[in-house]
Order: C-alpha cells, then structure tokens, then sequence
C-alpha cells in the first residue's frame, strides 16, 4: 500500500507538471494513454523501441471495470498486484474513471487472465464490475483504439455476463454494434415493429418464444430443448403470434432486424437505458 501510494503521487506530481517527458518505465507506460494523441504516439513508439510492448496481436490490452465504492489506494494496490503477480507479463497502464488498464503480453500460456483477476479482485476486497480485452492493431499507432475496443468489452460484460460468448472484443460480433446504438426505446418501433410490439407485450412469453427460436437460429428442436417444450407447443405459440411478428419471421431482412433489435432492449434493459 505504500508502494501504491507512492505511485499515486508520482502521478499527482506529473499532471500538475507542465513536461511530458518520459521519466521512469512506469511513467512512460502511463503516457501510453494519455488524453493527447502526440503524446500516446509518441510513448507507443518509445515503448517499442524499448522492446516494453510489441506491435500486432501478441499485444492485448485489457480494461477491468472498478465499483466507484473502491478508493483510489485501494485501486492502485490492487492494480500494482495484478502487473506484479499476473500469470502473463503485465503493466498497469492508466485507472482513469474507475477503469484500470493493462496491456498484457499474449504468452500463450494457457491461463484464464480475466478468471484470475476476479479470484485476485475477491482477495482483496475490490469489486470488479466488467473486464474486457482487444488485441493491438498491427497497424496501430497508439494504444487508444485498443483501449476503447477493451473498454467497450468490459461495458457489455458488466452488462450481460450470462449472455455474452467471452470478454475479447472479438468474440462480442453484433453485441459491440448494438453498443454503439444511442439507447432510445423510440427507436425499437423504427428498426423493428414486431420488437416493438413484443417489447411492449403483456405476456413475456411471446417474447421469449421469439427471441430463444431466433437464437436457435430457427431449428425447433434446438428452442424446444431451450424453452423446454413439445414442439407441437412451439408451432402453436408461433401460429398465434400477432400478425407483423408472423410477417417479421417470414421476411429474411426483417427477421434479422427481429432479432437485433430484441437484444437490442436486453442490452438497454440491463444497463437501465429503459
């Protein structure tokens, strides 16, 4: 804790400095992330040619999603355990806005990072809401894409844990596009009548229906097991559906758009945008 506040008044020191000149590693690591984009360029660049970080896909940088219960020594000692103690070679980069960034070196070393920041974040009594990861641009200049890209996974893993496939920005597909929607429920009538209509329905089990034959992809036995049902009740459920949701499974586009646009207002509902 007294190297962790230590740490935090090397950094009060510098942003109350007017230089930006690279000092220690740990502070021209900090720079990787810096609001000014010459500066991020100019760290990324003095950190490769240092051989600190790699350029391309071996280098991954994580955002891990603090409670803003957890104080600001708090965060830093468990960030300094995370970069010290992780299974795979690791700097803390930047804890701005309750988010710690880290960029890892990929090892391949066969361990779940993001399962053992969580076991470490229960040791020490820091809640941890969301983690994500991004993979480096081999053509990047800075780390801010990838750090906006890890900070994007670690907000729909906060959001979503039970339904998303992993926390790397590259397995999320549709999820990071549904993201990048202003949340506006008037919307769900635009993109889809027939979300819309089941967004708003009385009997949730419509909806349900819906969505869990969508996820199968439209194979009954697979939303039967699902939904744990016969599939005669299946048929049923959909012959009884309203009109302009019957017209939506019928038409390839607007099925698509159906399906979207429900996990659309998943995503909403479970971050109270509605």
């Amino acid at each position: 804790m007294l190297d962790a506040a230590a740490g935090i008044a090397r950094v009060l020191l510098a942003e109350d400095s007017s230089s930006t000149a690279a000092g220690t590693r740990e502070e021209s690591m900090r720079l990787l992330l810096d609001d000014d984009p010459r500066t991020r360029r100019a760290a990324f660049a003095d950190a490769v040619s240092r051989r600190w970080i790699e350029r391309g896909g071996r280098t991954v940088v994580r955002a891990i999603i603090i409670d803003n219960g957890v104080g600001r020594l708090r965060r830093a000692t468990f960030a300094r355990h995370i970069a010290a103690a992780t299974p795979a070679h690791s700097t803390v980069i930047r804890d701005h806005d309750s988010v710690l960034y880290l960029v890892t070196r990929d090892g391949r070393s066969g361990v779940d990072l993001d399962a053992w920041i969580r076991e470490e974040s229960v040791r020490f009594d820091v809640t941890v809401a969301g983690i994500g990861s991004a993979h480096l641009d081999p053509l990047a200049t800075d780390l801010g894409d990838a750090a906006e890209q890890a900070r994007v996974a670690a907000d729909l893993s906060a959001a979503l844990p039970d339904l998303l496939p992993g926390s790397s920005i590259d397995e999320l597909g549709g999820w990071v596009m549904l993201h990048a929607v202003t949340a506006d429920s008037r919307r769900l009538s635009d993109i889809s009548p027939a979300a819309e209509l089941l967004y708003r329905a009385s009997d949730p089990l419509q909806r349900e229906t819906i969505e869990t034959y969508l996820d199968a992809g439209g194979h009954a036995r697979a939303a039967c097991e699902k939904l744990h049902i016969h599939r005669t009740t299946l048929y049923y459920r959909l012959d009884n559906m309203p009109p302009v949701v019957r017209d939506a499974l019928d038409d390839g586009m607007k099925r698509s758009t159906l399906h979207l646009a429900l996990k659309l207002a998943r995503l909403w509902e479970a971050t109270g945008a509605i």
